[in-house]
Parts: structure tokens; sequence; C-alpha cells
């Protein structure tokens, strides 16, 4: 799937589509998709849809109502945000409900797989980290724009439930693109961080002013940057932002180096998949999501070595895009 918006652009007159290129929307194309080798776009999925496994992360009703044909369902309720938690014990995954959910799809490991949800946002980039964290072999990519663009570019959506297939998954976690909560004090002293730390919160969850949940604490790890994950995503377009604009962001801006390693987190994991998955496009070699998130660390004690910092306008904060 690598280029694959560039890849189809000189065959794009050849696709079976009805609409007229004035005629689609502008995310129909994509310039992630054609950079990145996660990212995929309606184009590339019109010329490849007979061939493609596609995972749908919108809600039940949604993908009830209109899907694309062969989609199935990942829904993220029941599974999506349970199969990983930090225990007393540690870190410790159960991806037996997600398996049997991707052999009911048709899914094995080796295969190449394509998740969307209504446009480019969390829920797809936290599915794809999963199955990463699962050990899937094949390539699992982004479809950027999601349903919306496919939809508005006229695309064929079917209404019915798709049948069960029977597929053998056995899933072989890959925690290496896993941060734990020691991994993360491993690497943070009272005095800063000593990798990239990055919150993808808002800057007033950052400071703790913005007190979500029953914690114990509010702020930020102490030494992380704050990079809000909605400055990845181009809102008006539904897509994520351009490769250029991305690389502005996150490595001139924040200053972040490919060759190092790199933690992100948010409250739950989610909205850092973002982050996750916009620096594995960009080539960084050891990118981790915080599985525990701030909802794991704001329970936990700076006596045991898991530091914080709070209050307004400390830490860094990155607003390019904000």
């Amino acid at each position: 799937m690598a280029s694959a918006g560039a890849a189809l652009a000189a065959t794009a007159g050849c696709l079976g589509s009805t609409e007229s290129d004035d005629e689609r929307p502008a995310a129909y194309t994509t310039p992630a998709a054609a950079e990145f080798d996660g990212v995929v776009d309606s184009q590339w999925l019109e010329s490849n849809l007979d061939d493609a496994h596609l995972l749908d992360v919108r809600d039940e009703e949604a993908f009830g109502e209109s899907r694309i044909p062969g989609a199935y369902h990942f829904p993220n309720a029941e599974m999506l945000d349970s199969y990983a938690e930090e225990t007393p014990d540690g870190f410790e995954a159960s991806p037996e409900a997600i398996a049997w959910t991707l052999s009911e799809a048709g899914i094995e490991p080796d295969d190449d797989v394509v998740v969307y949800g209504a446009e480019s946002n969390l829920w797809e980039t936290y599915a794809i980290y999963t199955l990463n964290a699962l050990g899937h072999q094949g390539r699992v990519s982004l479809l950027d724009g999601g349903f919306t663009v496919w939809d508005a570019a006229g695309g064929e959506t079917v209404s019915e439930a798709p049948e069960a297939q029977e597929a053998s998954y056995e899933a072989e976690l890959d925690t290496g693109v896993v941060a734990t909560r020691e991994f993360v004090a491993g690497n943070v002293d009272e005095e800063g961080a000593g990798i990239p730390i990055l919150d993808m919160r808002s800057p007033a969850e950052y400071w703790g002013e913005d007190q979500r949940g029953e914690l114990d604490r509010f702020g930020h790890v102490t030494g992380a940057t704050n990079l809000n994950f909605v400055q990845s995503i181009d809102d008006e377009a539904g897509r994520l932002r351009s490769p250029e604009e991305l690389e502005t962001l996150w490595i001139d801006d924040a200053g972040l180096s490919p060759d190092e390693t790199a933690v992100a987190y948010c409250q739950t994991a989610i909205r850092a998949s973002v982050g996750w998955f916009v620096l594995d496009q960009l080539g960084f070699e050891d990118v981790r999501n915080y599985e525990g998130s701030w909802a794991d660390w704001g329970t936990l004690s700076e006596d045991d070595g898991y530091y914080y910092t709070t209050g307004e306008d400390t830490g860094t904060v990155v607003d390019t895009f904000a």
C-alpha cells in the first residue's frame, strides 16, 4: 500500500465512479495517502475494494444504516478500550475478544487491513495501534477522510449485516508499541524527561485546570510537551494534515527527531494514538502509546517515582495549528 495515492494518480480516470473529478470531495485523494505507507484514500479504495479487508469503527447505529461493502464492525466500547490495562501487578492484556472479532471478519494475522471511521479521527488510529499491539503482521492502514468522503464521492454502500466468516486469528502481543507506566517512570525524574513524552490532551488538561475522572492529581507527566491531538487533523477537509504540515508540527516546532524514542499519552490512550500513528508514518523508529495514560498516572504517587507537574503555564505547549 506504499504511496497508494501517488501510485493511482495516473489511473484515476479509469475508475468506475459515476462522480466526475470536480464533483468529488477534496479529500477523495489526500496528500497523506500519496506519501505515507499506512494511509490510503477513497480513490485507492475504489480501485481495490474487492481485495480490501475493511474494519468500520463507527458506532453500531451508523454501521447498521450504511457501510462500505465488505466492511465488518470493530466496536470500540467493548474491545478497543478494554483489551489491556495497567494493574497493581503491571501491564496486562486480554486480546481474546478482539481476536474473535477479527476471525468473524475473515481477517488473519498476515492480511492487509484498512480501518475507517466517519472521517479521520482518534478511534481509527486507536484501532490501528491496537492491531499493531496484537502483533498483526499485515499492513494496517487508515482510510483518510473515512466514510464521509467515500459516501460523498458516490462510493458504493450497503446496509445489510455482513456474514460471519471462519478465519483463524491468534494474537501474538507486540509490546514494542506500548509504553507501560514503568517504562514512562524509567524515563522521567523530578527534573524532567529523558525522552520525548508527548501529552496529546488540551492545554487545560495538561495544566490540571480541566480535571477529568475521579483521580488523585491533575496536571502532566513532568517534562512532557503538550501537543493537542486535533492539530494533526484538518477538520475542514475531514482528513489528516499534509505530510509537510505534520513535519512542521512534530519535527520543526515540537523539535522531535525520528531516531528518538517517543511516548504519547492522553487520558485513556485513545487521543494519544493519533500522535503514535502520525509519528510512525513520519518514520520514527520507536514510538509508543502509554496505554494507562493520565487515567493511570493520575492515581499514582511521586513518592513511588511517578513525577508530575501542575499549574497554568507550566511546561511547554506546541500550538502550531491550535
